[in-house]
């Protein structure tokens, strides 16, 4: 083979690889943060009020998770028990959107609700904490992995 064909193999090959891998890019599912980013976005200075309403409590509720036991255990301190309208936990997974899951806020009178986390995806996950009571909302943010 002369030189004159090496390179034009070469040129053949490296048109391959590119052409192969856009064709395999194509095919790969993207997934965005959230659906209706741009409605998120203006209303995120609520969600800043939400944080900073949050950030003024001297107790915060706390995620505990039992590895051993494939168990997460939502625990508000008793100053916030009775403090609560209405809320949500969400178990946020940023990589794929399909494994979300919610949950409304049902304390036991020890102030405690347990979820079971063995059929979730090992990995990173965010819990997105919501509540309300007497018409200030609250939001607290806890990155996980398990």
């Amino acid at each position: 083979m002369n030189w004159g064909t090496k390179i034009i193999f070469a040129f053949v090959a490296f048109i391959g690889v590119i052409f192969t891998l856009a064709y395999i890019s194509m095919g790969q599912d993207i997934n965005l943060v959230a659906e209706d980013y741009y409605a998120d976005e203006l209303a995120y200075e609520d969600q800043i009020q939400r944080i900073k309403n949050t950030q003024s409590l001297t107790e915060k509720p706390e995620l505990v998770i039992d590895k051993k036991a494939l168990k997460a255990h939502l625990v508000f301190p008793e100053s916030l028990r009775e403090k609560i309208d209405e809320g949500e936990l969400v178990f946020y997974r940023p990589s794929n959107g399909a494994f979300d899951k919610s949950f409304a806020i049902s304390l036991d009178k020890d102030g405690l609700q347990s979820f079971d986390i063995s059929s979730y995806v090992k990995g990173r996950w965010k819990a997105k904490i919501n509540w309300e009571y007497r018409n200030t909302e609250y939001y607290k943010e806890i990155n996980l992995i398990f």
